[in-house]
């Protein structure tokens, strides 16, 4: 999962959340330095979409859960403190991540175009509606962390492209039923 911070220059953020408080590093792509080079040189980065378990509240919402394709459990999470919009991981399975307190790890991917034959996406929380993906860091907690920000519409909301490897990279997680991997 990326983003443009200079497309004229190939400037990148790609979201890692293999970090306790998960952030967004910088790359600049080149022709020696692909989104399929970045993702077999650092396969921690290749994030997957899964769906929650039909039994969740988070299922009936549409909801989505995120993690590291090759980790297995490190479910990003929307965390519950005064500082609204930082976001976590949690080790829990994929039973337990679909019934996270507070739905915190269930988004909505809302599609918003698509650039280069690549669908984008503004990604809305559903813990805390109207929250969506940042392009900016947290003001307070560091201005690399993943952070959400307020927006009235998807339209108006940064948005972020998900690189679909050319590479299969195994699933980290086998609690993880295979019709839950949300085929991207």
């Amino acid at each position: 999962m990326y983003y443009f911070t200079n497309e004229e220059n190939q400037e990148i953020r790609v979201v890692d959340i293999d970090a306790s408080s998960p952030f967004r590093r910088s790359f600049i792509l080149s022709d020696d330095n692909s989104l399929e080079d970045i993702a077999q040189e650092r396969d921690y980065l290749v994030l997957k979409v899964y769906r929650p378990s039909s039994v969740s509240t988070l299922a009936s919402k549409k909801g989505l859960m995120i993690k590291s394709k090759v980790i297995e459990n490190n479910w990003l999470y929307v965390a519950n403190t005064s500082f609204l919009g930082l976001t976590g991981t949690t080790d829990d399975d994929w039973f337990e991540a679909s019934e996270f307190s507070n739905e915190a790890t269930g988004f909505i991917f809302h599609k918003t175009g698509e650039v280069n034959g690549e669908d984008v996406y503004a990604i809305e929380s559903i813990a805390y509606p109207g929250r969506y993906f940042s392009h900016n860091g947290h003001p307070i907690q560091g201005v690399n962390l993943l952070f959400l920000e307020e927006y009235d519409d998807p339209v108006d909301a940064p948005k972020f492209r998900l690189y679909r490897t050319e590479s299969a990279f195994p699933e980290g997680n086998p609690s993880v039923p295979v019709d839950a991997q949300f085929a991207w």
